[in-house]
Order: C-alpha cells, then sequence, then structure tokens
C-alpha cells in the first residue's frame, strides 16, 4: 500500500510541477527525465522502490501534501489556463484539467480501489 500511495504523490507533485513551469514558459520533460510514456511501469517501479526506503507516514503525509498543492493549484489557474488546450506547449492537445484529472483524480480511485481490494484480503 505504501507504495500505492508513494506513487500517487509523485504522479500528483509532478502535474503540479509541469503546470508551474509551463507558466513561466517552461517545457518539462513528461513524464520524467530518461523516461517515455511507454515506460510509465518502469518509472512507477523505481518510484515504488524509492518508497521502500521511507517509511509509511512520511509516504502518507507526502501524499497529503500533493494532493492540497494539486487543490491549491486549481483554485489559482483561471479558466483559460485550467479549460483550453494549447495554453500551455508540454500539454499537447489537451487542456490542463485533463492532466490534472488524469494524474490524480482517477488515479486516486484506482489506488483506492486497489488498496480496499488488499486490505479484504488481508
Amino acid at each position: 500500500i505504501k507504495q500505492v500511495l508513494a506513487i500517487r504523490a509523485w504522479w500528483s507533485e509532478k502535474v503540479v510541477e509541469w503546470v508551474v513551469a509551463g507558466r513561466i514558459g517552461l517545457r518539462p520533460d513528461l513524464p520524467a527525465p530518461g523516461f517515455k510514456w511507454n515506460e510509465t511501469p518502469r518509472l512507477n517501479t523505481s518510484i515504488a522502490l524509492a518508497a521502500s526506503e521511507q517509511d509509511f507516514a512520511g509516504v502518507r503525509a507526502r501524499l497529503v501534501k500533493a494532493y492540497e498543492h494539486v487543490m491549491a493549484l486549481i483554485d489559482e489557474l483561471d479558466d483559460r489556463e485550467l479549460l483550453e488546450a494549447g495554453v500551455f506547449a508540454w500539454a499537447g492537445k489537451w487542456p490542463v484539467s485533463r492532466w490534472l484529472s488524469i494524474n490524480t483524480a482517477r488515479q486516486y480511485k484506482t489506488a483506492g480501489d486497489y488498496i480496499r481490494r488488499a486490505r479484504r484480503s488481508a
């Protein structure tokens, strides 16, 4: 479960970093330096391995903080930045709202489902 939370925290942190970078005209390496989108399983594995060195409380706190940053960012973005495609070069043809959704809310649900199954089988 700790590794799942760490992966969710990482993606939440990254989407915030991407938006912040885009707001100052930068184009971040997506999904991460040295990784392509078709390598996200390998990226998630590296995130999970790094989390094995951290305690559960620290990983959980990191996820809570990342969630708070995402929510603050959503409040900070204007409608154009949030809803229009093409505002940020890194986002391609998608609006930032879609990037936020696929890297946070949708993944939180998937993670929640996984955690519930793991707890039932324990």
